[in-house]
């Protein structure tokens, strides 16, 4: 499970406008989730920037603390300002040991300098996907998935169905139920591609010069032979 950020939280009154609320620092928020009521909250501007600098923010499970109750929740969604990409409301779901959820988790990957591909074989590593949606258990909802890319041959890729993934946690249904996609790839680059380029056009050019000069030989013993007759 990864670890837990928390965050400070207050009822927010309805009669209160967003537009209030944001002028004075502050964001409103929802908190929703299977058997619990909605209820209506704010959060501080300041403390939802700080935890939305993790960029595994929506991967993991957040304390929310109001008063002295604390509710584990997952970030759902946070709607931004078009014209300034400042945060204008945010939604929270509360989670729980029995809770399952699907949810998009990153993915890391790693030993990418160790590359076999890379290293001995002149590939590159392209990433084709950066994230992963995963069904797991709140409390065993990981931070981010490992990719070890070091033994991975040029040439190869990496499927959605070869993740090696953490004990209680599955590939969602949606993934499932789909055709099987690369995550990552290695492959040629530009360079080396250009190096067969350059290396095929010479071995044509060669063989045309050694197909004139037979045909050119050719035509010197017809004209021999001609000469020869006359």
């Amino acid at each position: 499970m990864s670890e837990v950020t928390t965050i400070s939280a207050e009822v927010r009154d309805n009669l209160v406008t967003a537009k209030i609320l944001r002028k004075s620092g502050e964001i409103p928020a929802i908190v929703y989730g299977q058997g619990s009521e909605t209820k209506l909250i704010k959060i501080l501007e300041k403390d939802l920037v700080k935890i939305l600098e993790n960029p595994s923010i929506f991967s993991q499970v957040i304390e929310l603390n109001e008063n002295e109750d604390a509710t584990k929740v997952i970030l759902k969604e946070v709607q931004v300002n078009p014209s300034n990409d400042k945060p204008i409301h945010v939604d929270f779901q509360t989670v729980s040991e029995k809770t399952n959820i699907t949810i998009n988790v990153p993915l890391k990957f790693t030993n990418e300098e160790i590359c076999v591909g890379v290293k001995q074989q002149g590939g590159m590593i392209s990433h084709l996907k950066n994230e992963i949606e995963l069904t797991c258990n709140a409390q065993n909802l990981p931070e981010f998935i490992e990719i070890d890319m070091q033994t991975i041959e040029l040439g190869s890729n990496i499927m959605q169905s070869q993740i090696i993934l953490p004990e209680g946690v599955s590939l969602s249904n949606n993934i499932l139920n789909s055709q099987d996609q690369p995550v990552a790839s290695v492959s040629a680059t530009r360079a080396a591609l250009d190096i067969d380029d350059e290396i095929a056009t010479a071995e044509g050019e060669e063989e045309g010069a050694e197909e004139s000069a037979d045909a050119a030989e050719t035509s010197e013993d017809s004209s021999s032979d001609s000469e020869s007759k006359k």
